[in-house]
């Protein structure tokens, strides 16, 4: 019945009747009204898409797809109705339709930002059937890159003849290494372009240009493409990038006095050479840019990889004692050695271990006895001759069970630990500040009492993975030292990398690269399972000295959760502190088992201090993390791969 002063001939009422009934899941009564509507007005686009709603709620998805695609044809701007058709053609994975359904729906109903979002994803799906289901957030796969070479790589300068790149530059090539077709002519234009640029802002030029490149296999098929980052130091000794090949700026370099690497009729020899020359040339901190194309292919395997000898280790370990770094052992690795399974070799760099070292290990906890429990009997039974002293903070726990294992602790047989009572609202940077004020240790760990030493690293006993962190932090140049975490078994993505670094304006504020990707993941040369330096690492798992903790005084209590570890970082930062992540110390990490991220309310408020705080670190990716890789991602794709949103 309509309501009373509605006419029966207006098929508005008739229409609100049939809204009304379905809200109040009246199906009968809705649709009875709903068809009355539209025996008055045939075209009436609302009813129709509540229609099609109704049958979709009834199992009967093609019927209200037809309904949904007349509601279009009589109002196409509606936007429900889009939006309707698009879920219809999603569940019957008909990906190329629903997302430009959707597309269309985002665009008429455009404060429901949200849909825009569906859309992408939809498109997505459509475009992962090129890549035959492969999962491109577990890495490009040698099937995933064939078809990006194909549809999505970006199309080179055709020219008469090659173009020729400016005298001013030197353009240096490994023996096995070549030009794409058409990328001198594209490397011309592009540094045309850039050096006006630079003119034009009064800068700069770069003097030193690193290309991306991949291999050409047997069959003389591409793959393996490394998308190198900028100047990061350790993550070049790691796995040296300049061996393929590199752009030099000749005016540069007779500034200073470098001229081309000496000649020999060895190639062993010419290749420790031109190493050798390499390591000198950074030494004096060329401006360095990468302009993100595969550029380069080296026709062989990567046998001449100054990773896989010996002597170009000692070269590298004779370069770092000349820079002031003394004492460092360089390994030549295979990659399962790094953490690895397959790829191509690096280096392990090992510095000499600190005198004297007591690490004061500060954790936080609030019950959850058992991640606590698991937590110092992993550390203590794997810390080898290191001393520790153990901070617990106790932030207002309630279980009997969690009292009798701190004090089980504090009365441990030969075991240095306090326990702090502070039973407050949790608040990270506060709670630790607090804590770090009683650590006599030189220096600091924080812990979070969801990180587990691994059974391996326990077994070994010795330490190891414990005094390569420390090691690290005794370096000058070194503000904090973080683990490689991934997630323990029984998680969804056991195995996988939780932690290998922090990166301001990666994904949506300060994403871990490499998040989400197998442990043993290639992607970048393999980067997450060597050594490298990042802007930021996560306080889950972060050591610093005491000395330089106190110095910048601790973490920012404007950042009670979230952020506080990426700010501590910066400031270091900003001071000339590099920090790093060490594969030696490869963790597991249940995170956030212990609380819940999704119903923060300060990860946007942190966000946004951050951003006020440090425009510029949040707003790019700098030089550590290639031009040519997409940033609305951790796993490394390619740039034009990114916001396509395919899984």
């Amino acid at each position: 019945m309509l309501a009373a002063g509605e006419r029966a001939e207006d098929p508005d009422a008739w229409y609100r009747q049939g809204a009304a009934a379905l809200a109040a899941a009246q199906a009968p009564q809705a649709e009875a009204a709903l068809w009355q509507c539209l025996a008055l007005a045939p075209g009436h686009a609302s009813a129709l898409h509540l229609l099609g709603k109704l049958r979709a709620g009834q199992g009967r998805p093609e019927q209200a797809l037809e309904l949904q695609r007349a509601s279009l044809r009589a109002d196409p701007q509606l936007g429900w109705n889009s939006f309707a058709a698009g879920e219809l053609l999603a569940a019957a994975e008909r990906w190329g339709e629903a997302a430009a359904a959707l597309r269309a729906a985002a665009a008429a109903l455009p404060q429901e930002a949200w849909i825009g979002i569906k859309a992408r994803q939809a498109q997505g799906m459509d475009l992962s059937r090129l890549f035959g289901g492969l999962r491109l957030a577990d890495g490009l796969s040698p099937e995933a890159y064939r078809v990006w070479t194909e549809r999505f790589e970006a199309p080179w300068p055709v020219t008469a003849a090659p173009a020729a790149i400016r005298d001013d530059w030197w353009l240096d090539l490994a023996p096995d290494a070549v030009l794409q077709p058409g990328a001198r002519a594209w490397l011309a234009e592009w540094l045309q372009r850039r050096l006006a640029e630079a003119a034009v802002a009064g800068a700069e030029p770069p003097d030193l240009i690193v290309p991306d490149e991949d291999r050409l296999d047997a069959n003389g098929r591409r793959h393996d493409p490394w998308w190198k980052p900028g100047g990061v130091a350790e993550s070049f000794w790691a796995t040296p990038w300049l061996e393929g090949g590199a752009l030099w700026r000749r005016s540069w370099l007779e500034q200073q006095t470098l001229g081309p690497p000496p000649a020999s009729s060895d190639p062993e020899q010419q290749r420790l050479a031109r190493w050798r020359w390499q390591l000198t040339a950074l030494a004096r901190e060329p401006r360095i840019e990468t302009p993100g194309r595969i550029l380069l292919r080296r026709r062989q395997d990567s046998a001449d990889d100054p990773g896989r000898s010996p002597a170009h280790g000692a070269v590298l370990a004779e370069a770092l004692a000349q820079a002031g770094e003394a004492g460092v052992t360089v390994t030549p690795a295979a990659p399962a050695a790094a953490g690895q399974a397959t790829g191509p070799a690096g280096f392990r760099l090992a510095w000499p271990e600190p005198q004297d070292l007591t690490i004061s290990v500060v954790v936080l906890s609030r019950d959850r006895p058992d991640l606590l429990a698991a937590c110092l009997a992993s550390v203590e039974s794997s810390r080898g001759p290191v001393q520790l002293e153990w901070l617990l903070v106790d932030n207002g726990s309630r279980l009997e069970a969690t009292a009798a294992l701190l004090r089980h602790w504090q009365q441990r047989p030969g075991a240095c630990c306090h326990c702090l009572e502070m039973d407050e609202p949790f608040h990270w940077s506060r709670l630790n500040n607090k804590a770090a004020a009683e650590a006599r240790g030189n220096l600091l760990l924080f812990l979070n009492n969801d990180v587990e030493v691994p059974p391996a690293l326990v077994a070994a006993g010795d330490g190891g993975w414990l005094t390569a962190m420390a090691s690290q932090a005794g370096r000058p140049v070194i503000g904090c030292v973080g683990a490689r975490l991934l997630y323990p078994p029984g998680n969804p993505a056991a195995g996988r990398i939780q932690h290998a670094g922090l990166l301001p304006g990666l994904g949506a504020g300060c994403e871990h690269p490499y998040r989400g990707l197998p442990a043993a993941t290639t992607v970048h040369r393999g980067r997450a399972g060597w050594l490298s330096d990042w802007p930021a690492v996560t306080g889950a798992c972060l050591l610093v000295r005491r000395a330089l903790f106190e110095a910048v005084g601790g973490f920012e209590s404007a950042l009670p959760v979230e952020g506080n570890d990426v700010d501590f970082c910066l400031r270091l930062g900003a001071l000339g502190h590099r920090h790093v992540v060490v594969p030696e110390a490869t963790l597991w990490h249940a995170e956030a088992a212990s609380r819940d991220p999704v119903a923060s309310s300060t990860w946007a408020p942190a966000m946004a201090l951050l951003r006020q705080r440090w425009p510029a670190a949040m707003g790019s990716t700098g030089l550590w993390w290639p031009a040519g890789s997409a940033t609305d991602t951790p796993d490394g794709r390619p740039r034009e791969l990114g916001g396509l949103g395919i899984p």
